[in-house]
Formats: structure tokens, sequence, C-alpha cells
């Protein structure tokens, strides 16, 4: 997992004069908090926080993933990008989305409940839930994606984590929390964390939390059930 470190550079990566002007055009990336949470012996996704934002759209469409479709650095699912607000009834209206270089991609439209399972699925792969809002509308706080992030190839979050650039921009609603007393220090969660929040030295688990933007991909994979997410004031 070099990758998440900074300043680790793939061969086809990305340069840094169009991460600079992504940086331009973004208000804020939120992480959007997706865990589970044990109720009674059962398992039960909390979609909540993601749900809040898409519920409000009139309209939502999916199209692929242009970081991953360009870079291809995983193997984690493509058609999972999620446009919502102006931007979603405008590409629908088109049929088609132009992303970065140009290039032109199919969108449809989603129902809510398939949007919560494209997020749920993305989830799963681990992947980052990201609502982006964009400089045209940064006083209403209405984001135009959520996208389903990875730190390998998406030219947002690795803008800050990989290249260290426009950290201001990256924001959290929650963060996670470690009980000692049941950690084993299987490293499960090291592998699943992109912001390199969670280490093994010397055999035990290292957390620092303010690494941390809380968006649960450690939780629900943790096999002593030894992390929580506190919801952010």
């Amino acid at each position: 997992m070099a990758h998440k470190h900074q300043g680790y550079r793939f061969e086809n990566d990305w340069e840094i004069e169009v991460l600079e002007n992504d940086s331009k055009n973004l208000a804020a990336a939120v992480t959007l908090p997706v865990y589970e949470e044990i109720k009674a012996g059962n398992t039960v996704l909390n979609l909540d926080n993601v749900k809040k934002y898409l519920e409000k759209s009139p309209k939502i469409a999916v199209t692929k993933c242009a970081c991953r479709d360009k870079r291809k650095h995983c193997d984690a699912p493509v058609e999972v990008c999620l446009e919502i607000n102006e931007l979603a009834e405008r590409d629908l209206a088109k049929g088609t989305t132009t992303r970065a270089g140009g290039k032109v991609y199919d969108v449809k439209e989603v129902t809510l409940d398939q949007a919560l399972d494209i997020v749920k699925k993305s989830h799963e792969a681990g992947l980052v839930s990201m609502a982006y809002v964009m400089m045209d509308a940064p006083e209403t706080n209405r984001p135009h994606a959520i996208c389903q992030c990875c730190s390998c190839c998406c030219a947002e979050l690795g803008l800050t984590l990989r290249y260290g650039m426009a950290p201001h921009l990256l924001k959290s609603m929650a963060i996670s929390r470690n009980d000692d007393s049941k950690c084993t220090s299987c490293g499960v969660c090291v592998d699943r964390c992109h912001f390199g929040a969670r280490e093994i030295k010397n055999g035990k688990l290292e957390y620092n939390k303010d690494l941390c933007f809380g968006c649960g991909l450690c939780v629900n994979t943790c096999p002593s059930s030894a992390i929580s997410l506190i919801p952010l004031a």
C-alpha cells in the first residue's frame, strides 16, 4: 500500500498542473461516513449520511468514474460516480457527460434505492464516499456529485493524500474511535484506510486520529468490533 504515503507517484499518474486546476474548481470535498451498527445481533448498514444528500436531489444519475477509467491503478468498481442536483439534470438531458481530458461518458438515471445500493457495494469494495461541492455553489453546500473514491486513482483524493495539495478542501463528518481492550492488532483496518491513519508498528496498531476522516471503511471489517465512529459536532 505504498501509494497511501505522501509523495508516492505511479508511472501513469496525474500531472501536477491538472490537479492544481481541479483544486481551483472545488469548494469542498466532504467525506461521507458509511458504517455498520450492531443491533440485536444483526448488522445494519447505515447510509443516512449519504441518503440525506441524495434524497434532496430531484434527479440522480450514474456514470463511470473517469479517474479509475483513465488511471486503472486498481480493480475497484468503475460505474459508481453519482451526479445530483443541477449536474444530474443537465447531463441526463444530454445523455452524456464530458470528463477530464475531454472524454465523453454515458449517463443514466437511477432511483434513490439504486443509488444507495451503488454506495453500499462501493463501500464493501473499499471506496470512500465523497460529496464534492463546486466553487459555483459553495454558499449553498449543495454538492454536484457523490463519488466513490480511491487514493490510487482519484485526482481529488490524491490531490491531498499523495500530493499534499489543498488540504483545506478535505472535510469530514465523523472520526473513528478504537477500543484498545478489543483490538488484536490484526491489521485489517490498516489495509482499508486510505488516509494513512493506521499502521502496525512492532506488532501493535498505531492510530493517528489527526489523519482520520471518518469514512467508516475500517468499522465494518474489524473482526473484533473494536472500532466505532463518532459524529463531529
